[in-house]
């Protein structure tokens, strides 16, 4: 087991990726805190990760909420005694917890900026500040957050969300910067197009625009982005700090042909 007995807190736990998380943390040895706005779903996911035999609690949190992310992190002292891992997966660009809608940036509301920065830079804030002086105080600890590659080369339609990714990679970095001193790796995890249950929901002439752009030609499935938190929290990646890492199929290449 490659992290047996750390203690794990994942963030929008309960999410397709989420899940994938947190059951392949839970069967590499962690102990698991689940935290998502949507507690019915994160204790499911924590009731099949126990009937595995593996550790796991969950927690309703709501990431914009600062006072959410203090009281997970309380809990999680509490439950199991230390915080080791943070994944910061909570976030989005739609969905049934987002309330606005993608829009070109000419057509947009102050309401949908201030939505996808709080919710995608903010609540990684928020939960990273609730967590980051138990990691200083034990001298160690892992920081993955989820960016996009958005982030990276901006998306249609999402400018804004774009700008809250491309924010997470740079508190990454700065982060990363004043930690790695107290033994702290910080890192992010940018996706490309990622075959979850929502995305199958979508049209299948969106879905195959985004194929077009893709060079491997196929979704990433929600396994391949929890196999790469699991090594960024893995002592296999003691020596990569302030990194982002996209895991897009080739999706930030450049055009065909080029």
């Amino acid at each position: 087991m490659r992290i047996k007995d750390k203690v794990a807190i994942i963030t929008g736990g309960a999410g397709g990726i989420g899940q994938a998380t947190c059951k392949l943390l839970a069967m590499e040895g962690a102990k698991v805190m689940i935290a998502d706005l949507v507690l019915e779903q994160a204790q499911q996911v924590a009731s099949e990760i126990r009937e595995l035999g593996h550790e796991a609690d969950a927690i309703q949190l709501n990431v914009t909420q600062f006072e959410d992310a203090i009281r997970m992190a309380k809990a999680t002292m509490e439950r199991f005694g230390k915080i080791d891992i943070l994944v910061n997966l909570a976030g989005g660009s739609a969905g049934p917890v987002i309330n606005t809608k993608q829009q070109i940036f000419a057509e947009s509301q102050p309401e949908r900026w201030d939505e996808m920065i709080t919710l995608n830079l903010k609540g990684t804030l928020n939960s990273t500040r609730a967590v980051i002086n138990h990691m200083i105080e034990a001298r160690g600890g892992k920081v993955v957050s989820f960016a996009s590659t958005a982030g990276m080369i901006g998306g249609l339609r999402v400018t804004d969300y774009s700008a809250a990714k491309a924010g997470v990679i740079g508190f990454t970095k700065g982060l990363a910067k004043e930690v790695a001193q107290y033994g702290i790796n910080v890192n992010s995890i940018a996706p490309g197009v990622v075959g979850t249950p929502r995305m199958f929901g979508m049209p299948k002439e969106v879905i195959d625009g985004y194929l077009k752009g893709i060079r491997l030609g196929r979704l990433a499935t929600p396994k391949e982005l929890a196999s790469v938190v699991l090594f960024l929290v893995s002592d296999d990646s003691s020596y990569i700090t302030g990194q982002n890492i996209a895991v897009d199929g080739g999706l930030t290449l450049g055009p065909e042909n080029y």
